[in-house]
């Protein structure tokens, strides 16, 4: 008898015993899946690899280098693959490569499969993880050291831990907020550490910090000796901001609410995500000033901080990610209940 056997036979059992008839939805659930694993028997995860890093490199030579294989061998797989679908992925040019319609079917369908596939190894993993985790720029190291805390004191199983022993392991890159949806949704990453705008539909977050943003300027600015500042006084001032494409959403959102609150600021557009680039453009430029939370600032002894001079200033909201119904969501979901985090899953 079969593992299947007897697992369906002793529900079976069960439901006569209770006099329940009918079928049990566990039982054809896994039936489908079954049927399914058999239609699919023939595919290799690699091809779904190859498939991916083509759609997000869009030319075959450069997804060629990038997974070390030669393009010749990288066409054939993907050809071997059109084949095996019996419809064409992308449509070639001299510019690269585009989806076709199929090719767009096939990506939403399938772009899932690895980070699934991950968290079903990592539920039942009796061994430490690692967990790869994105980092947008200019996040605090006590927000990465709260994060690492919390994820690597937990050991997980299922939906059980074990807390305050040593568990997963945490790899943290630096990674573009633009880009950390679809890295987290194709299993690149586990988690994603980001200023949250508004969360996105298919992943759920932990908020970390929460903070009203304030004036940060240099020590020996002209604004730094008055206690309190002045809408005017901000007027002459230019804002230290983002470089374009980073910190998506939060950069083109905070300039249009702080005009809604009277300061209709000039942006100063420089890269920010080193302290030490941060602190040599305040430190250098004389009419600059930039947006803070106070913690992150106050034991620079070269800045000094001051508030917004507005009612209910915007705020700063740094989040952990990770893809809905996963198994990192529910490690996430349960973090955040132990540490007091904000949990957002709708």
């Amino acid at each position: 008898m079969s593992v299947l056997d007897e697992w369906t036979g002793r529900r079976t059992t069960t439901r006569a015993d209770l006099d329940e008839p009918g079928p049990d939805p566990a039982d054809d659930a896994l039936l489908r899946a079954m049927a399914d694993a058999r239609e699919v028997d023939d595919f290799d995860m690699r091809h779904l690899r190859y498939f991916l890093t083509v759609v997000r490199a869009g030319t075959v030579s450069a997804a060629a280098q990038e997974l070390r294989i030669s393009q010749p061998s990288l066409s054939q797989q993907i050809r071997r693959l059109e084949q095996r679908i019996g419809a064409a992925l992308f449509t070639r040019s001299s510019r690269g490569v585009e989806l076709t319609v199929g090719g767009r079917a096939f990506l939403r369908e399938i772009q899932g499969i690895p980070g699934q596939l991950r968290s079903a190894v990592a539920a039942v993993a009796p061994a430490p993880q690692l967990w790869p985790v994105g980092v947008c720029g200019a996040v605090p190291a006590e927000v990465l050291i709260e994060v690492q805390n919390g994820l690597s004191g937990r050991r997980t199983h299922g939906s059980h831990h074990v807390a305050h022993q040593p568990g997963a392991r945490l790899r943290m890159r630096s990674v573009d907020a633009a880009d950390q949806g679809e890295l987290l949704r194709r299993g690149e990453i586990a988690f994603g550490i980001v200023r949250l705008l508004a969360p996105e539909p298919h992943v759920v977050c932990a908020v970390v910090r929460d903070e009203p943003l304030g004036v940060v300027m240099a020590r020996r600015h002209p604004l730094a000796a008055r206690p309190e500042l002045t809408l005017r006084d901000l007027s002459r001032q230019r804002l230290l901001w983002y470089e374009e494409g980073c910190a998506p959403g939060f950069a083109e959102s905070l300039p249009a609410e702080l005009a809604r609150l009277g300061w209709n600021c000039a942006l100063y557009p420089a890269d920010q995500d080193r302290p030490a680039l941060f602190l040599h453009a305040l430190q250098t430029t004389a009419d600059l000033v930039a947006l803070r939370p106070r913690r992150t600032v106050e034991r620079e002894p070269h800045l000094v901080w001051r508030p917004l001079p507005t009612p209910g200033p915007p705020r700063e909201r740094i989040a952990v990610t990770a893809v809905r119904h996963s198994h990192t969501a529910r490690v996430l979901k349960e973090l955040a209940a132990e540490r007091g985090w904000l949990f957002i899953e709708d």
